[in-house]
This record gives structure tokens, sequence and C-alpha cells, in this order.
């Protein structure tokens, strides 16, 4: 029989293996429609993943198990992997906020958010003509 030594911190970092917590890249596109947020999330599902915007911040949370079993005769093995993914990005304009969309395809999660439409500047005309004469209140 073979003795081995029982060392902790491999456990530890056996678990770091099997739970992964990721800082979500993105890339955010800004038209003078909306801004477009895209992410990579392979893996994941649409039921995976939350998308909330609350006080000018977007925010994408996911969180992915995955298992698989393999029986062999008497033998069940099963390794199990769950990733979770956190980001949030403050966007610099207003936004329709009821107007957000989000879609997946292939791996990629596409999120819109519609730019609120600033006021345009506008030029007022200054025509010539008389003014009133401001009227006179009698105090007495």
């Amino acid at each position: 029989m073979t003795v081995i030594r029982w060392n902790p911190w491999s456990e530890l970092f056996d678990l770091r293996n099997h739970v992964e917590f990721t800082s979500l890249p993105v890339d955010i596109k800004q038209t003078d429609e909306s801004f477009v947020i895209e992410a990579s999330v392979p893996g994941f599902r649409p039921e995976d993943v939350e998308v909330i915007f609350d006080d000018g911040v977007l925010t994408i949370r996911g969180n992915h198990t995955s298992e698989t079993e393999d029986t062999k005769a008497t033998f069940v093995r099963r390794e199990r992997r769950q990733a979770s993914l956190y980001r949030s990005v403050g966007l610099p304009a207003e936004v329709r906020a009821d107007e957000i969309s989000a879609a997946f395809d292939n791996g990629v999660l596409r999120v819109t958010v519609p730019r609120a439409q600033k006021a345009q500047s506008k030029r007022i005309p200054v025509t010539a003509g008389a003014v009133p004469a401001p009227t006179v209140i009698d105090q007495n």
C-alpha cells in the first residue's frame, strides 16, 4: 500500500478549476442611434444569462453548470463544471431603457441599447417689426 501525503492546497486549487468566476470582456460600439454591447459567452444558454439596466449602468450576469456522466459496469463517474461571469458597464448618455434588447447568436451575446434623442439645436428667426409699447398700470 502506498501512502500519499495530503496537501490541503491541492484541494483548493482543484476547487478553483471546477468553479470559474470570470470578468466578462465586452466590445462596446456607439452609433448615433444606439450602443451595442457584445460579449462572448460560449457554453451559456439564454436562460443562463441575466441582463439588467439600472440608473445608467448595464449589468450582465451569467451562471452555467454542465454535467457529464459516464457509466461503465458498476462504476459511475461524474464531472461537473460551473462558470460564472459578471460585468457592469456605465453608459455615458441617456438611453431608452424600455427598448433595450438582448439576443444570442453563435455564442455571442449582443445587447442593443437605443439612445434617447437629444434636443436638436434650432435657429430661431428674428423678424423686424414694431415692438408693442409697455402697458402702464395706474397705481392710484
